[in-house]
């Protein structure tokens, strides 16, 4: 193979690799239709409470039930997240919910290989 089809195949590979990322990035949901960072929950589940209003960002693990508040509104999370990548609250939380954003770290659990 010659030098100029290998820089050819890497470049036009990148290039799909690039592609297939950003349309990861703007897509949440996975192929049946459900969230890739987990799923809404009854708030009663939660093992965590978070003030959205007095909170720049949370460190959860994988697993974890969330409920987020912000004043009188309330919704809870399990994070369920495809290689741990970090959330950011609007895009998991009810249309009006959050008003600014809200970076949500995903860890691994201690029943979880690795």
């Amino acid at each position: 193979m010659s030098l100029r089809a290998f820089r050819t195949i890497t470049l036009v590979g990148s290039m799909a690799l690039i592609a297939s990322a950003a349309m990861a990035a703007n897509d949440a949901r996975l192929s049946n239709g459900k969230s890739m960072y987990g799923t809404p929950v009854d708030a009663r589940t939660a093992i965590k409470e978070v003030n959205v209003a007095t909170t720049g960002a949370v460190n959860v693990s994988c697993g974890d039930v969330v409920a987020f508040r912000n004043a009188d509104k309330t919704f809870a999370w399990k994070f369920d997240v495809i290689g741990h990548r970090d959330v950011d609250l609007q895009s998991i939380a009810p249309a009006g919910f959050a008003n600014k954003p809200l970076r949500i770290h995903v860890a691994t659990n201690d029943m979880e290989r690795n």
